[in-house]
């Protein structure tokens, strides 16, 4: 394994973003069952996941807002481009 201090700074931005916009992912699709669970279940089975739900919004939140104070404002990475660049998100290094 590698040690940290081998990775250059653009690669600990870039690893930065791709984390944030992961949880970002994550915490969608979290939030998008909630939904879906509050207009289906029973009461109990509904109060159940919401509660599930609901903590695991909460930690995906809370890992979000840790690595978010990595992020270095100037460091020019748009996540979005990245997975739509040559060879499905391998476009070149920024």
């Amino acid at each position: 394994m590698k040690n940290k201090d081998l990775m250059t700074e653009a690669d600990f931005q870039k690893l930065i973003a791709l984390v944030l916009n992961d949880l970002a992912i994550r915490r969608t699709m979290l939030e998008n069952r909630e939904q879906e669970v509050q207009q289906q279940l029973s009461s109990l089975e509904r109060d159940a996941e919401l509660e599930q739900l609901d903590d695991q919004i909460q930690q995906v939140q809370a890992d979000f807002d840790h690595y978010h104070e990595f992020t270095d404002p100037r460091f020019d990475f748009n996540a979005y481009q990245y997975f739509q660049g040559p060879s499905m998100g391998l476009p070149k290094h920024p």
